[in-house]
């Protein structure tokens, strides 16, 4: 099993049953879970994500939550297997190709782009699977002892691993505060309500054609996953990032190299690789965690 497996999918078990946790190198485990489309094809098992989307498209919306259900239902059934089905995945790519006449993924449009595929996005990440965080966890156990902590999700998407994380510590008595950055669509007036929701400290921080990389507030965890591929200047996101985080803070990214797409704008990472290299950082599992030196780092 590679060290991508690790991360992106739950370890199987005899007859390719999947175990509850992940196995670091270290032999610790973790919570973690793939950020893509969830494999069960039924939404009759909502996630938290998915519960508050309807709780708060029926605030949006002035309507029940039996009514908000019933919305998501019948978009879900539009087509074979739903919001996490190929034929949602066809018609997303399909979509690609047809508003590339508004935008496409060059550096003056790209963000355009993501404000106009912001709606299926949203629909295709609220089937985004959750972790099931546990005292045991790595990165729990991390920062285990601390009254507070600060975390940072850039790139966030709909958050699931900040915003679980967030919620699991604060159950344990921490003070958390929760700092979002991406670009501003439909996702964002739902992530703001969501802090509201839970009492979690939440700021969201813009990242506009003006200001890409947002002034960072100091973070003891960063949330960087499948991120550094979109943008067109990654050594100067994990900067801003690499400054923003707390000397022993830990980064949770994935740095591997990926495939050529729409949006994948960087796909090969050896740059960032070594430049997250040349700064000490310790890898905890290969490409996907690390835990950055007690000192200070010098700008790339």
């Amino acid at each position: 099993m590679t060290q991508r497996d690790l991360l992106t999918y739950r370890r199987r078990g005899l007859f390719g049953r999947p175990s509850n946790t992940r196995i670091l190198k270290n032999g610790d485990s973790s919570a973690l879970v793939r950020s893509r489309p969830s494999r069960d094809p039924s939404p009759s098992n909502l996630t938290a994500t998915q519960k508050y989307f309807l709780e708060w498209n029926a605030q949006r919306l002035g309507i029940t939550i039996e009514d908000s259900r019933d919305r998501y239902l019948r978009s879900w059934n539009v087509v074979s297997g739903g919001h996490s089905g190929r034929a949602f995945g066809k018609f997303h790519r399909h979509c690609y190709d047809i508003f590339r006449v508004f935008a496409d993924d060059s550096p003056k449009e790209v963000m355009d782009a993501y404000k106009i595929h912001g709606p299926v996005h949203f629909l295709t990440m609220l089937t985004y699977p959750e972790p099931q965080w546990f005292d045991e966890d790595f990165i729990v156990k991390y920062f285990r002892g601390r009254s507070s902590i600060g975390i940072l999700d850039f790139g966030c998407g709909l958050a699931q691993q900040s915003r679980t994380l967030a919620e699991f510590l604060t159950g344990k008595g921490l003070e958390v505060r929760i700092a979002l950055a991406d670009i501003p669509t439909v996702r964002k007036e739902f992530l703001v309500w969501w802090g509201s929701r839970t009492g979690i400290p939440l700021t969201f921080l813009d990242c506009t054609t003006k200001s890409p990389i947002p002034e960072l507030p100091q973070s003891d965890l960063c949330f960087a996953l499948e991120f550094f591929e979109h943008v067109y200047d990654p050594l100067a996101y994990f900067n801003s990032i690499d400054q923003a985080l707390t000397g022993g803070g830990l980064l949770v990214t994935n740095i591997s190299d990926h495939h050529k797409d729409f949006m994948h704008v960087s796909p090969k990472l050896a740059p960032l690789r070594d430049a997250v290299k040349a700064r000490r950082y310790e890898d905890v599992l290969t490409n996907f965690i690390f835990s950055k030196p007690p000192f200070c780092s010098i700008p790339i």
